[in-house]
């Protein structure tokens, strides 16, 4: 029988090996993963990141500890505080806030939890509004879903989490929204600081920082912190959105750990449990049932590609374990179509189940729309004559490829979408060029906003009658009295 242990003895370990803070330790026989070690002065120091039979590998805090010191069992998991306090703050990759002024108090939980059991999870039908078009309806993302951006650097993909935590803003019920940098430039970090503080996202939001610059612990642990701020807000019966920008730089950092405590490489050199630390992250995310608060988490995590790979190990990775991807394409990128979305390539499993019930009858028919377009745009190429009736579908296309564009930082309420969508499906638009449509669109928006907010308030409620279809009918003869020669 083994030997129950006494909490008076105190366990010394000895670094063995150790470079850029990670190391091999000698000592420690009962020590547990995800534990914190101690240095002589009981300073929290190092975290567990695993064990065999000789060594326990940890990763330091900070660069440059003494190696001839020893180091101690502290007992306890990595932990922070979790509360209300984070929102508003940007933290590091422990979830100490970067203001040293700025305090955080509340119950200590493990950043390290297990997802929720499937008998405590609902199934994801209440939709979670982006503000971008193209993903309202054709890509519609429920509260409790995990949806994987993919594509190459430099195509939009942050600007799409960006906009998605922007459109959350005076929602009701409120959604709380946690944004991790990890393995970023200090440049992109103040980009985003900026862009939040410019549009009062930090009213509702936390940014927690790891940078490139910073150890490879802060890198390591930062979505894990994130996950966690995230959590909390979830078990308080609350929506909570996390985006993790992002994970191709994560799973470097754990290669670069991995392969320094001589672990053997698997494909292109990542450890082989890379799938397993990732997808214990966000399988995190999850509706609780009423039982349990009614809370959802909802994770974005985002993945760069190599020239449009997405059969690399990581990338596969993701798409196996989220509930969709949002592909962005390089041609399309090319070709000024922004946001680049290619909706042919992209999923979301999760589907019109978590799409509002009027916004999805006016956009239904839209994928098989594009996908006509693009078959009769082939027969245009071929100088085949074609009939009026094709004429016409590929009018429509054109409207509604149009239609699907957006500049970035502009954010489009779903109610306002119904009636842009309705109207060029009813053809109240055929007789206009599509390049002045992008002019014509914010026109109209603007008509809207400031005219027919009772018809907005209407949809938002769910009401989508006779009545309402003749109040659209009016503000589509208004406009085009207005701003039509």
């Amino acid at each position: 029988m083994p030997q129950k242990q006494d909490k008076n003895i105190k366990e010394i370990g000895h670094i063995v090996s150790y470079f850029s803070g990670v190391a091999k330790i000698q000592g420690l026989p009962h020590v547990f993963l995800n534990e914190t070690l101690l240095d002589e002065n009981d300073n929290k120091v190092a975290i567990v990141i695993g064990f065999d039979e000789r060594y326990v590998e940890a990763i330091f805090f900070n660069d440059g500890f003494d190696e001839e010191k020893p180091l101690f069992r502290s007992r306890e998991l990595f932990s922070i505080p979790v509360s209300d306090d984070y929102i508003g703050k940007i933290v590091d990759g422990f979830g100490q806030p970067i203001n040293k002024k700025d305090k955080i108090f509340g119950e200590r939980a493990s950043i390290f939890k297990n997802s929720p059991d499937i008998i405590d999870r609902e199934p994801v039908v209440e939709p979670l509004s982006t503000g971008i078009k193209i993903i309202d309806t054709s890509l519609p993302l429920g509260k409790g879903q995990r949806e994987l951006i993919v594509g190459d650097r430099k195509i939009g993909k942050s600007s799409i989490a960006q906009d998605v935590v922007l459109n959350q803003k005076d929602k009701n019920p409120e959604v709380y929204c946690v944004y991790v940098l990890c393995g970023k430039k200090k440049s992109q970090i103040e980009d985003l600081v900026h862009l939040f503080k410019k549009n009062y996202a930090f009213a509702y939001s936390c940014v927690v920082v790891a940078s490139a610059d910073d150890t490879f612990a802060s890198q390591y642990l930062a979505p894990f912190v994130g996950c966690a701020i995230g959590e909390y807000f979830r078990d308080k019966g609350k929506d909570a959105l996390v985006v993790y920008d992002d994970l191709s730089n994560h799973a470097k950092v754990f290669r670069n750990i991995s392969l320094l405590l001589e672990r053997a490489p698997g494909r292109e050199a990542y450890p082989g449990d890379i799938f397993s630390l990732h997808a214990g992250l966000l399988e995190r995310a999850a509706k609780l049932s009423k039982k349990n608060g009614g809370g959802s988490l909802t994770a974005l995590p985002i993945i760069e590609t190599q020239e449009g790979d997405i059969t690399s190990f990581i990338p596969t990775n993701l798409i196996s374990i989220t509930d969709g991807q949002i592909y962005l394409d390089i041609g399309l990128y090319q070709k000024r179509f922004m946001p680049a979305i290619n909706v042919g390539l992209s999923v979301s499993r999760v589907g019109s189940q978590a799409q509002p019930k009027i916004l999805k009858g006016v956009t239904e028919g839209i994928r098989l729309a594009l996908a006509q377009h693009k078959e009769l745009q082939k027969l245009t190429q071929l100088e085949t004559v074609v009939s009026k009736e094709a004429k016409d579908k590929i009018k429509r296309g054109d409207l509604i490829l149009e239609l699907l564009k957006q500049n970035k930082h502009t954010n489009v309420r779903w109610e306002e979408q119904v009636i842009l969508f309705y109207v060029v499906e009813s053809g109240f638009f055929d007789d206009t060029e599509k390049e002045h449509w992008s002019e014509f669109e914010n026109l109209l928006l603007e008509l809207i906003r400031n005219h027919y907010q009772n018809v907005l308030g209407k949809i938002s409620s769910g009401l989508f009658d006779d009545d309402v279809k003749k109040s659209i009918k009016e503000i589509v003869d208004d406009f085009k009295r207005e701003f039509l020669p």
